[in-house]
């Protein structure tokens, strides 16, 4: 069985490491990246089951990235991990980013990976080896 993998977009980098070592200890292929720009370059280049992003990032936030994605990629799942959730759930954009789940820092990585996990799940097809160009537009 092929490995799900998974961007994480973080710029502090004990957190991006402690997430990194948690998704790998479960069995996932992870990219990290320690801000938003570098993550959108990361997430075109290679296909990802899902995106764990910081909300607050230098040169591309995360709503940016996700806003990028969603120009490209309505189905992956994206998760925000953030200090300022108060202010993301008041903010009516999140709603249309169709993001999966917000954990409000500090958070358990742990619990992170199991919804990461469930959502990938859930998806219709999850394999990243598919071609996004084969195939009919769902309409």
């Amino acid at each position: 069985m092929k490995s799900k993998r998974v961007l994480i977009a973080e710029d502090n980098p004990g957190l991006a490491k402690v997430l990194s070592f948690k998704f790998k200890s479960c069995g996932f292929d992870v990219v990290t990246c320690g801000d938003g720009a570098k993550a959108w370059d990361a997430f075109q280049s290679e296909p990802v089951d899902a995106v764990v992003s910081d909300h607050e990032m230098p040169r591309m936030s995360g709503v940016q990235l996700i806003t990028e994605i969603r120009r490209v990629d309505d189905g992956v799942p994206c998760f925000m991990v953030t200090g300022r959730q108060l202010e993301l759930s008041r903010d009516p954009k999140i709603a249309e980013l169709l993001i999966t789940d917000i954990f409000a820092k500090p958070f358990s990585p742990g619990a992170v990976v199991e919804a990461v996990s469930v959502a990938i799940a859930e998806q219709p097809n999850t394999s990243v080896t598919s071609s996004s160009e084969s195939g009919p537009g769902g309409e």
